[in-house]
């Protein structure tokens, strides 16, 4: 679980900051993405056992990640059949990516 959820995570950052360096042309923007990697990056490092803890990292992504899987469920459902399946990968991946990151939170919470 915490392995997929390391990979999961680091494919965000590199997305995410790569988002940030691109668009920092217009300054307010790229504090989005850039908060976003920060907060993925802040899981990899509990999960990795770094001395820096900061659990509603996790809760907070996994909020964000269900909203966005939401979202794309909500626009597969508008979409026609040919991008459907496209939207509908992409809220899997993002409810597993929010649900395990919920799971291990709580996991984690409880043994320590």
């Amino acid at each position: 679980m915490k392995y997929l959820l390391i990979i999961m995570c680091g494919i965000v950052v590199l997305f995410m900051g790569g988002c940030a360096i691109v668009s920092v042309m217009a300054f307010p923007f790229p504090l989005i993405p850039g908060g976003i990697a920060a907060l993925n990056l802040a899981i990899i490092g509990v999960i990795l056992g770094w001395r820096f803890q900061w659990r509603p990292a996790f809760y907070i992504l996994g909020a964000v990640d269900l909203l966005i899987a939401a979202v794309a469920l909500m626009t597969a459902a508008s979409m026609g059949p040919q991008d459907q399946p496209f939207f509908w990968l992409a809220a899997a991946i993002f409810a597993l990516k929010g649900v395990l990151s919920i799971a291990y939170a709580w996991r984690t919470a409880g043994g320590t």
